[in-house]
Order: structure tokens, then C-alpha cells, then sequence
């Protein structure tokens, strides 16, 4: 079958490991995604079954798939008058696509934020348009249930907990902190104080310990948290024991790095995520409304730091002990009790209906 994804394209670990999860799970479909990006063309080339297309070209495959499959979080935010009006056309298209017989299916999502009623109504007529949806997390379901006509949803852990998938551990030993370089696109007025608290961390954890430090940038495009990463290194004192970790389309390499953490300073979502799956301890800071559902989903009472309140007035050395004394981090790991297959299982059902039909 051929099944169109709509995903968020920027070179970013957590998005292309939920395609690429996808993509090899089923290994018998066909998957289209659309850019113009060498570079995003460059991370999906070792997947046969995941082709490659120019963004033009979607309009008119999308007259002949037989799924349109919107796949991550973060896909529904409302708030501006523009993001309303890209929406209203966005379900224009989507009725085009429901005559053409076409299953259209949502994964792995989050709502919100939005601004008014008219984003939430938006939101409510283009569920209504799904065979299937999935969500994340216990928010996002409770946010569906107001809507009496949308029923065929369900809940399950992100989709990247289905890891194994696609990655094959070294069970490597662990030593030394990592951070999840941030740099933000939608508040920027803070980003230069979070980087100077953050090497302040950093300097602070290698004097008392004299081990590594290393700052995994996530996202090496647009949102370029590698530019992050580098102002972290030029503003700390102990560059010998810093180390920059950038995701350029390989994620096993970037994994192996990851894993060998010791502790984790987590501010990307995947980075919560993969130090959970990796069972490392650590401590979150919350840019949005993910990473709080995800922390109040498991129970975690622990500290946790908005993205703004990251200043060199959280005072990094008491942050470091904190961080070295494994004292009051997030270590309720979630081990295999997580049910992120449900995101596939479901959809198998709707693949198996259509080929059938």
C-alpha cells in the first residue's frame, strides 16, 4: 500500500525515529515523504521502503494513496490567526482526500496550545475526518473526550519506545552527565541566559567529579540546537571534558553516545524519553506542554525547571550536586511496561481493512 506521512521534517532525532520506526515496522508498504531538503533526504536513505519526494509533488500523490498518515506530537497548535487560517485549508484538503476513499490517520499526538475556541473547533472537525487516532498521553485523551462524534482514538506511550525496532544496544558503561542543547525558536529572549546556566552546570559537575560532560543537539536544522551546543562549549571554563553530540541522520551512533550517560539533564522531550528507556536518571526541564503531561503521566513529584527559569540564579553547583547525588531525579523507569505498540497494531488493523476493500 501507499501511504503518505506528514511529519515534521527538520533533521530532528524524535521526529525521524518515529518515521523511521514506522517505516520498518511495516516493511511490506510503501512511504512517501515530501522535502526539498538534501539533508533530511541524506537521514531517510538507508530505508528502502521510505521514499523520498519533492514537496511539489504531494498534491497529486496524495489523489492516489490509500493512507495519509500525519505522524508526532506538537502538530495541533493554535494560537496565531495564521496557524488557524494554514488549518482551515489543511481540512479542505482533507475532504478532498476523504473522496478519494483514502484512510486518513493521526499518530503519537498532543493538542494544544491554542488560543480561543475556533482552534479547538478546528481541531475537532479534522479529528472527526480520522479512521484512527493516537495519542501520547492522558491529556490529550481527556482533550478528545469532550468531542462527542471523534471515538476512535487511543491512549500509548510515544511512539519511540518502540525503540528496539531500530537500535540495537551496546549496553555500554555509564559515565559522565549529558544535556539536551536547546536553543528555542518561540522564546528566544532566553536562550542566552539558559546556555549560561547550563555551562555553569557543566564546569560545576566536572570540577567536583572529573567527568565528561557531553551536549546532544537533537535538532541540526531550522530549530539548530547545535548552535546551542557550541554556546554552551564557548561559555564554559572546562572545555577539555565537553563533548558535542549533533544527530546528522544516524541515530545509532547518536544513541550509543546517549546511553552511556550516567545522569541527564533533559530538556528536548525524546531526551525524557530515551533517558527513560535507557533507565538514566534524570532531571527535566519543561519547554512545553509534553514534557509536563509526560511527567505527571508517571507519577514524577521530583524537581522539574520551566525553560525560562534556566538562569544562573538556579544556582548550577547546588544543580550539579543534585545531579551527582542522583537526589530526587526521574528513576521510576518505565522498563517494558509501556504499550507503544498499540500505535502500530491499530494501524495495522486500518491497512489490513484497505486491502481487503
Amino acid at each position: 500500500m501507499n501511504i503518505i506521512i506528514d511529519a515534521y521534517l527538520d533533521n530532528n532525532l524524535g521526529d525521524d525515529l518515529m518515521i523511521k520506526l514506522l517505516a520498518g515496522h511495516f516493511p511490506r508498504h510503501r512511504f512517501y515523504i515530501y522535502t526539498n531538503s538534501s539533508v533530511v533526504k541524506n537521514s531517510f536513505s538507508d530505508f528502502k521502503n521510505l521514499i523520498i519526494k519533492k514537496s511539489e509533488e504531494k498534491q497529486k500523490d496524495l489523489e492516489s494513496a490509500d493512507v495519509y498518515c500525519t505522524v508526532g506530537g506538537s502538530r495541533f497548535q493554535l494560537v496565531s490567526a495564521k496557524q488557524k487560517y494554514w488549518r482551515l485549508r489543511r481540512l479542505s484538503r482533507l475532504r478532498k482526500i476523504r473522496r478519494n476513499q483514502t484512510k486518513i490517520v493521526t499518530l503519537g499526538s498532543n493538542f494544544g496550545p491554542y488560543s480561543g475556541k475556533l482552534g479547538v473547533k478546528l481541531t475537532e472537525w479534522e479529528m472527526r475526518k480520522n479512521d484512527l487516532i493516537t495519542v501520547r498521553d492522558q491529556e490529550a485523551a481527556d482533550f478528545l473526550q469532550q468531542f462527542k462524534k471523534v471515538d476512535n482514538y487511543y491512549q500509548a506511550d510515544d511512539i519511540v519506545y518502540n525503540l528496539a525496532g531500530v537500535y540495537k544496544s551496546r549496553q555500554p558503561e555509564k559515565n559522565g552527565l549529558g544535556i539536551s542543547a536547546y536553543r528555542s525558536i518561540r522564546s528566544p529572549e532566553h536562550n542566552y541566559s539558559n546556555y549560561k546556566c547550563l555551562a555553569a552546570l557543566a564546569d560545576s559537575y566536572i570540577k567536583k567529579t572529573g567527568k565528561k560532560v557531553k551536549l546532544f543537539a537533537f535538532d541540526t536544522e531550522d530549530e539548530n540546537d547545535l548552535a546551542a551546543a557550541c554556546h554552551i562549549y564557548n561559555l564554559a571554563e572546562e572545555k577539555e571534558k565537553i563533548e558535542i553530540i549533533p544527530y546528522l541522520g544516524c541515530e545509532q551512533s547518536f544513541l550509543e553516545q546517549f546511553e552511556a550517560c550516567e545522569t541527564m539533564v533533559a530538556i528536548r522531550f525524546h531526551s525524557a524519553v530515551l533517558a527513560d528507556i535507557f533507565e538514566i536518571p534524570f532531571l527535566p526541564v519543561v519547554y512545553s506542554n509534553k514534557m509536563k503531561n509526560f511527567l505527571n503521566d508517571r507519577g514524577y513529584r521530583g524537581p522539574s525547571f520551566e525553560i525560562r527559569e534556566l538562569n544562573l540564579d538556579l544556582n548550577p553547583a547546588a544543580l550539579a550536586d543534585t545531579l551527582i547525588k542522583n537526589e530526587c531525579l526521574f528513576n521510576t523507569f518505565t522498563g517494558d511496561q509501556h504499550n507503544a505498540c498499540v500505535h502500530f497494531a491499530e494501524l495495522e488493523k486500518i491497512l489490513e481493512k484497505s486491502s481487503r476493500a
